[in-house]
């Protein structure tokens, strides 16, 4: 160490005051650590020795990011069952569920079904409406071949399907895992936002979210590997088995086709770039995979699409669903207060409490309003004020780079990021919102490259709603030991914020991949915005912060 305190990087006019990715202050050589470039992991890291060093080599063999990854994510899973174990213990009865917060559908619908009972339903009548899931076509469809392999006349029929599911999803999310690390490349570490988040040991378990989580991540390793077909396929999958996840296949289609006739400068290399036609073959066969699973699974030939638009059409706002409030203002109307103050805050804000539920057309009506102005807010913010990634050839690659690459920064650096912030959106405006929803978001957080206090506040409001939700249905057969409405409400709110709060991470990292401006004369003083000093302790110096192999010659921050 030299003692000597790191320069101050510039910021340029109009960029983010600070990046969202650590990936923005990495040098580009060597291996990505994020314990020495993400503040959170870094003050983390003496627990286990420290941050990586400067001349850290690539992991080989066993200990390389995705069998570690993968290894890790199976205790975190492992702890989502251990956070069930009262109810696998005592049985999935209410209101004890709730009271324990170890509710899940998984038992519950196999139960209720009929799927253990002698006169087991077929996958066609199982699926569906009338079937007793309730589950899209996928996830039912794993649901239903699961519950064959379980003996429905044992007693315990109930605990060994959940723990036969909960074993499949492990092996699942095991899959997703690795997709994530091989997409991320050199980033492999950040695919411990997959693995290691604690939404995993709240809501892993409550149904078969896990799956279309997968799912998207393989679609986008699939194109990120110029393998759209394959990834549409994938992604197709995704929606059968979690329909927000459309969002991911509305964001590549729209990022292909903004400004896809960019060309280079050269006419002989001049061509439309390949990731126009690789985004639309990637949105197109997602669509059509969907429809084609409807139909095969769901009853009628048409998947009952009519059914289904009629349901959401009709019906009123769910659990954690933003248009919930006013309902719930409307149950936590104080009473009368006897002092002026008291009196003259109640008349300014009464009407507050006056409202009543929203009914189910007006909800969707809204919903609909509100997801053109989040699309509108996100145009603006995205695409169209961030200049498309250097063009490449018709051949597939760009001139410095080859294919491969050149997709996976697409994917890493505009897709993800962009799709994060578009499921947000889709998830706040959405009718309802059950707690294992937010699952969905955690592979395109990894992909992003969000640093872990992002993730940490977001991971915060999911587990203090996780626990408010359960107490707030409770109150439905116990009032007295329930929670209240309004305490619900500001549980809810709280979660929405954190949801709203990591979408928009999504748009300044989408923001902080535009390439430097040419018209500042220093950009490589810039590191996205982040200033080094955020990330480094006092002395440290630039040759063992970005890795420098000389140090008596400090490379440049950029």
């Amino acid at each position: 160490m030299t003692g000597r305190r790191v320069r101050q990087p510039s910021v340029k006019p109009g960029s983010p005051r600070w990046s969202q990715t650590p990936a923005e202050t990495d040098d580009g050589e060597g291996v990505y650590a994020p314990s020495r470039l993400d503040p959170l992991v870094r003050s983390a890291s003496p627990v286990i020795g420290g941050p990586a060093g400067r001349r850290l080599a690539s992991a080989t063999g066993f200990w390389r990011a995705a069998t570690v990854l993968v290894l890790l994510s199976a205790v975190v899973f492992g702890l989502g069952i251990v956070q069930k174990q009262h109810c696998r213990a005592d049985g999935w009865s209410s209101p004890d569920q709730f009271w324990h917060a170890c509710y899940s559908d998984i038992p519950v619908i196999y139960a209720s079904s009929g799927l253990g009972g002698a006169d087991r339903p077929d996958l066609s009548a199982a699926l569906g409406s009338a079937g007793g899931l309730g589950q899209p076509p996928l996830a039912g469809l794993l649901m239903w071949v699961t519950s064959g392999m379980v003996d429905g006349s044992q007693v315990d029929a109930n605990r060994t399907f959940f723990d036969l599911t909960a074993l499949l999803l492990a092996a699942l999310l095991a899959v997703g895992v690795a997709a994530t690390t091989f997409t991320l490349g050199r980033r492999g570490w950040d695919a411990s936002h997959l693995a290691l988040s604690p939404v995993l040991i709240t809501a892993g378990l409550i149904s078969y979210q896990v799956l279309g989580v997968v799912l998207v991540a393989l679609a986008l390793f699939a194109l990120s590997r110029s393998r759209a077909l394959v990834g549409g396929l994938l992604l197709g999958a995704a929606v059968a088995a979690a329909p927000q996840l459309a969002v991911v296949g509305v964001v590549v289609a729209v990022l292909a086709l903004w400004r896809s006739g960019s060309y280079v400068e050269d006419q002989h290399e001049a061509g439309r770039d390949p990731r126009a036609l690789a985004g639309v073959s990637f949105a197109g066969t997602a669509l059509v995979t969907w429809l084609v699973l409807r139909i095969l699974l769901l009853p009628g030939l048409t998947g009952e699409f009519g059914s289904v638009w009629r349901a959401w059409r009709h019906g009123a706002p769910g659990y954690g669903s933003l248009w919930l409030v006013p309902q719930l203002l409307g149950a936590s109307e104080p009473e009368p207060a006897s002092s002026w103050g008291g009196r003259f805050a109640q008349a300014l804000f009464g009407w507050m409490f006056s409202t009543g539920a929203l009914s189910g057309t007006a909800t969707s009506v809204l919903v609909v309003l509100a997801l053109l102005v989040g699309a509108a807010v996100l145009l603006r913010f995205t695409i169209t004020r961030v200049a498309p990634l250097s063009p490449i050839r018709a051949g597939g690659a760009r001139l410095d780079q080859d294919s491969s690459t050149t997709m996976a920064d697409w994917v890493t650096s505009r897709v993800a990021p962009a799709s994060l912030a578009a499921l947000a959106i889709t998830l706040v405006t959405a009718k309802s919102l059950p707690a294992q929803a937010s699952l969905l978001l955690l592979p395109l957080i990894a992909l992003s490259g969000l640093r872990w206090r992002d993730h940490l506040i977001w991971a915060a409001t999911e587990a203090v709603y996780f626990v408010g939700i359960w107490l707030y249905i409770a109150a439905e057969t116990t009032a007295n030991r329930g929670l209240p409405s309004q305490f619900y409400l500001i549980m809810l709110l709280a979660r929405l914020a954190g949801i709203v709060w990591v979408g928009v991470q999504g748009v300044l990292v989408y923001r902080a991949s535009a390439a430097p401006d040419p018209a500042f004369p220093d950009p490589a003083l810039t590191t996205g915005s982040l200033r080094i000093a955020e990330i480094s302790s006092p002395g440290l110096d630039e040759g063992t912060l970005l890795g420098d192999r000389d140090a008596g010659t400090p490379h440049s921050l950029g």
